[in-house]
């Protein structure tokens, strides 16, 4: 795996997660068909040449932003996991 698609996996991942702490539905699949949209427009744009370390670098920009702004509507992921630990 390499390239943007680990970031945008792991932003994926992480929204999922945190949408199904914060709802209690497994059942919404929209943070996977908006992270796999997201993951290949990124994909798309380090195709260009030149591109991919860029491509790579917004991905990791948006993963760690996820994880300190969180969604609409919904908490932190840092603020769940410290929920959750009990920190």
């Amino acid at each position: 795996m390499a390239g943007p698609v680990a970031p945008m996996l792991a932003l994926t991942v992480t929204a999922y997660a945190n949408d199904w702490y914060n709802t209690g539905d497994p059942l919404n699949v929209r943070p996977l068909l908006y992270g796999g949209i997201a993951t290949l427009i990124l994909e798309l744009f380090a195709a260009a040449p030149g591109m991919a370390p860029v491509a790579t670098g917004i991905g990791w920009v948006a993963f760690a932003g996820y994880l300190l702004a969180g969604g609409a509507g919904a908490g932190t992921p840092i603020g769940n996991l410290t929920k959750i630990t009990g920190g």
